[in-house]
Order: structure tokens, then sequence, then C-alpha cells
């Protein structure tokens, strides 16, 4: 009894919280799609990505977030992959430097500014230990629905 009803209670009081997250109200931009079938959901997936927006529309933003970091974006690679299929997949890639807050805060606020956008890797690199600056090589990737 000493070590059973302390598990019991443990297991209660879980069984209380998953309740209550899956009772909670969704975030901003989720779409909750509970017992939906497995094809409502791919499709509520789909749609997500389904967009006002241009591919050119969130470059520039992509440019105005990194603005308003501190950072220039004086070069890129810019290209699409995949067509043809649900989703069209733009690699973006381009070299930033600047403080690494302010690569930091760009990379932040360009995934939020830009929610159909994924990070794929980031390598930094700085020029001397006591270099307050670093040379970042960032590769984006855009989701868009395909044609």
């Amino acid at each position: 009894m000493l070590a059973v009803a302390p598990l019991e209670r443990r297991a209660l009081a879980l069984e209380r919280d998953l309740e209550r997250s899956t009772q909670a109200k969704p975030r901003a931009g989720v779409t909750r799609v509970g017992g939906a079938t497995p094809e409502a959901k791919l499709d509520a997936f789909y749609r997500y990505f389904q967009r006002d927006e241009s591919p050119a529309e969130w470059l520039a933003r992509l440019h105005t977030v990194a603005s308003a970091s501190g950072l220039e974006l004086r070069s890129g690679e810019y290209r699409a992959e995949e067509p043809g299929n649900r989703l069209q997949r733009y690699r973006i890639a381009f070299p930033v430097s600047g403080t690494y807050t302010q690569v930091r805060t760009f990379i932040e606020t360009a995934l939020e500014a830009v929610p159909v956008l994924s990070l794929d890797q980031a390598s930094f690199r700085r020029r001397t230990v006591n270099d307050g600056r670093v040379e970042v090589d960032l590769s984006f990737t855009l989701y868009l629905p395909g044609k």
C-alpha cells in the first residue's frame, strides 16, 4: 500500500494533465484536427501552406527582417526544387555577417515572419577568437503549395 498509493496519485495527476492539454486552446495559426481521419489531417497540413503571398513577397519579407536585425543580405542563392509535388520547395542560401545577437535575432524573427519557412543549416565562424562579428552561412527552405 505504501508503494502503490503514491503511484496511483501520480497516475491520476498525469491523466488530468493530459486531459487538460488536449482541451487547451490551440496556438495561433495552428489548426486542431483532433479525431479527424488521416486524409483530413493530411489535407489540413497542406492547407496550412496555402498563403496569399508569392515567393517574391516572402523573400522581400526576409530582406526586411534582415535589415531590421542590422544585417545586410548582399547575395544569395535561390532555387526551386522538385516541381510537381504537393509542396514546392524553394531553397534559399545566403551568407550574413554581424554580431551573434543580430544573426540570432534575424533567424528567430524570420521564422516567425515567414511561417512557411524552415531553417535547414547555420554555419557560424569567426575570423579570430576576439572578433565580435561572426560570418554565417544560412540555408532555409520556403514551402509553398505545388502546382
